[in-house]
């Protein structure tokens, strides 16, 4: 019995003494990482890349946009006259290839054919020289005229006689001299006729015929070839030229809305109607609602304690009895507020790392600048 009691306290303060070891010596729970940072969001700056007068400011500052919303329009006017231009340009292009590509004309090539037979009649015309009618009439006229030369030769003596004897005036001797001087003339005209004729068509005027026939027949056949391949080619691409001058001024006249990128905020508005801007002026700054995030800055020591994908919460001042989840999206490769040498544990813990942790905003909850406490647990 007396052993028996002495042992039972021996085991107890054994097991008593191994407890508290134990208890000592066992892992210690890390504590939960916490972090502090800002909310900052996306900011676009909108503006037109051609300008003008400013019409319409559909948006104030603080307004919830969405994507697509128009925010502010421009005067087009001036523009839109000049696409009305280039699509005038676009159908006369397009008709000039139309008009080549179908080729000529049944009745442009009978006119081509027609040409060149009266060409062609014209040269064996002069081939074959005047005709014998042709020079007898040269003949009767010649002969006629030399009568009537000799008719006013007689004239002319009779009067020059009686102006003699003083019995006609000066001015009918001179009207019978110029009757006989119109007969030589005509004389001389039909003499020269009949010789053109008896002496036929010159070489020059043959091979003339010549060149003119087959300038005609050339012609003909060009009409019936149609255009060449080049000229539709030269065609199709002035067609292209012009369609792609209408779709730049379409690019041109979209400038003239301005319209919100993605869901924001409107956060300022630098215009009001009857503003007259430059090309490339922003007028309109936003804040994306959907590209939010916390930026915090963990210590060396903690990056064992961060991944990208994980899940941690987020507490703000504004909602204090509420969490919020966020992913932590990034990690930064390079340190920042680094010491010159690092060489302790204790010095390490200076040396910070910037951590992008991606928040979800459909409710809006979340403004830029807002101070954010970021708590996370070792995932191990």
């Amino acid at each position: 019995m007396n052993k028996r009691l002495i042992f039972f306290p021996v085991v107890i303060i054994l097991v008593a003494i191994a407890a508290t070891f134990w208890f000592w010596k066992r892992p210690k729970a890390e504590p939960a990482l916490t972090m502090y940072g800002t909310v900052q969001s996306e900011e676009i700056e909108v503006g037109s890349k051609i300008g003008g007068r400013v019409t319409e400011v559909l948006v104030k500052e603080g307004d919830s946009v969405t994507a697509g919303q128009p925010l502010a329009r421009f005067d087009m006017a001036e523009l839109a006259a000049t696409r009305a231009q280039a699509a005038a340009v676009v159908s006369r292009a397009e008709a000039e290839l139309l008009k080549l590509e179908h080729g000529a004309r049944p009745e442009e090539i009978a006119q081509a054919d027609a040409a060149t037979r009266q060409q062609a009649a014209q040269r064996d015309a002069a081939v074959a020289g005047p005709r014998p009618q042709e020079i007898a009439q040269a003949t009767a006229d010649l002969a006629a005229a030399q009568s009537d030369l000799d008719n006013a030769n007689i004239r002319l003596e009779r009067a020059e006689k009686l102006n003699s004897n003083g019995d006609i005036s000066k001015q009918a001797l001179d009207d019978a001299r110029a009757r006989r001087d119109s007969a030589t003339a005509k004389v001389e005209s039909a003499g020269q006729r009949l010789k053109l004729l008896e002496a036929g068509t010159r070489k020059e005027d043959l091979r003339a015929a010549d060149a003119r026939v087959n300038q005609a027949r050339d012609a003909a056949r060009l009409v019936r070839k149609g255009p060449r391949a080049e000229d539709i080619a030269a065609a199709r691409a002035a067609v292209r030229e012009a369609k792609a001058r209408v779709q730049q001024l379409d690019v041109q006249l979209a400038e003239g809305e301005i319209r919100s990128p993605a869901r924001c905020r409107v956060e300022t508005v630098t215009i009001r109607p009857g503003d007259l801007l430059g090309p490339n002026a922003k007028i309109i700054r936003l804040l994306e609602l959907d590209q939010v995030w916390v930026k915090v800055y963990a210590p060396e020591p903690a990056l064992g304690k961060i991944r990208v994908g994980q899940t941690v919460n987020i507490k703000v001042d504004a909602y204090p009895d509420r969490v919020f989840k966020g992913t932590v999206e990034n990690v930064a490769s390079q340190g920042e507020f680094t010491p010159r040498n690092i060489q302790s544990r204790d010095e390490r813990s200076h040396q910070v790392f910037a951590v992008r942790i991606r928040i979800d905003n459909k409710d809006g909850v979340f403004k830029s600048g807002m101070a954010a406490e970021v708590g996370m647990k070792d995932e191990g």
